[in-house]
């Protein structure tokens, strides 16, 4: 739950008004925090020992409320342990914190001052609780999917219904990877997570009447998409408005991976892997989008195939072994220089101007590895199989 879901909760609609921090509305609440008993032992209170992050927390003492410098400074103090909102009965808001809410992006709401605020625990805890015991339960379901080695299909069809799920049809993963927070999102990163999770559900709600499964792991999401009624361009849009919202809010650079579609649950680990496979290809591909589905990732498809990466490794030291050795010792850039070429379809003068070297350099340079692989680059078979060595190479090494 945000704070702009806490606004919409039906029992609380007349009893939340908004004052200020409307630009902290994606807050998070974890929990609701009543601040007031704890100022009776001043000594001894430490805001550490009560606020973790995400808090919700109602001040309605008179004696800290009339008192704007000791009131602004518990909030700053709070603040400083990411409080998600403030609440704060009516005449007792001024000024000066209105204007720091704003600042801070923390959503202040007045509250009336003869509502129980007894009644408002009591709604937000159940809400807050029955939120959490739904998406645990999501999570749990496709957990299961994802994990079990013999699903019973009955058993977890039986859930979803019951979570408004569909799960008939065709599916695939995506794996959302964090790769880059940004200095001006303000939270950790369990926090991060709910908040991309909460822009993915809302992208794909807006094309999909049921729930989807969604599973936050250490610094990525997994969604499973239903395909059956979405083409792949309308996933590739869908996920873009992810991406650039993720980016626009909270600074985060996301990439995706998208695993290949499958019609039964027992192979969606297989799309899960594919997903995290294409993650992986794209930074060796060094491609500019952000999205990449496994099926277009051509040759890097077949590589990551190969389960004995023993194979992989002693193909590379087979075919360019020798070449790696002889960087290492004399501290040049042949391997550089042969991969370059071989990029460059073993156009010598576009090579060159590539590297920035004389095209002589160049021919040295090449005969010089010719030499230590034995190998002639006149014939293609020879260059397919040097190329194939550098692409394993690279994938190999991001894997690492």
């Amino acid at each position: 739950m945000n704070c702009k879901d806490m606004m919409q909760i039906q029992q609380l609609q007349d009893v939340l008004k908004l004052k200020a921090g409307e630009s902290g509305l994606d807050n998070i609440v974890r929990w609701i925090y009543f601040a007031d008993c704890l100022q009776c032992i001043q000594s001894e209170y430490k805001i550490e020992n009560y606020i973790h992050g995400g808090e919700f927390v109602i001040l309605t003492n008179r004696s800290v409320t009339d008192d704007t410098e000791k009131l602004m400074y518990l909030i700053e103090q709070m603040n400083k342990y990411s409080i998600s909102a403030l609440g704060i009965n009516e005449g007792q808001i001024s000024n000066e914190l209105m204007n720091y809410c704003n600042e801070n992006r923390i959503p202040l709401f007045e509250l009336p001052e003869k509502y129980p605020l007894i009644d408002l625990s009591q709604i937000m805890c159940y809400r807050l609780v029955l939120e959490e015991n739904s998406k645990n339960s999501v999570e749990q379901l496709f957990s299961s999917i994802l994990d079990a080695k013999h699903l019973s299909r009955e058993s977890v069809m039986a859930q979803a219904r019951y979570l408004n799920i569909n799960l008939d049809g065709s599916f695939c993963v995506a794996e959302f990877a964090f790769k880059d927070m940004g200095e001006d999102f303000k939270g950790d990163s369990l926090a991060l997570g709910q908040n991309i999770r909460r822009i993915i559900k809302s992208e794909f709600s807006l094309h999909i009447k049921e729930d989807i499964l969604i599973l936050p792991q250490t610094g990525s999401i997994l969604v499973l998409i239903p395909v059956t009624s979405l083409k792949d361009e309308q996933i590739r849009e869908i996920v873009t408005r992810v991406i650039d919202g993720a980016q626009s809010e909270y600074g985060i650079i996301i990439y995706v991976g998208i695993g290949n579609s499958t019609d039964y649950l027992e192979d969606v680990r297989n799309s899960r892997n594919e997903a995290a496979t294409a993650i992986k290809a794209a930074s060796v591909i060094e491609m500019e989008s952000r999205i990449l589905f496994f099926k277009d990732l051509g040759i890097y498809t077949i590589i990551s195939h190969v389960d004995d990466e023993k194979v992989l490794d002693a193909y590379v030291e087979e075919n360019i072994g020798k070449l790696l050795q002889a960087d290492s010792v004399g501290g040049g850039n042949l391997c550089e220089t042969l991969e370059s070429y071989l990029n460059h379809s073993c156009n010598g003068k576009k090579t060159a101007e590539f590297m920035f070297i004389h095209r002589n350099t160049l021919n040295y340079r090449l005969k010089k590895i010719s030499e230590i692989l034995d190998s002639d680059f006149e014939n293609l078979d020879n260059c397919l199989r040097l190329k194939l060595s550098f692409m394993i190479l690279k994938y190999r090494n991001k894997k690492a």
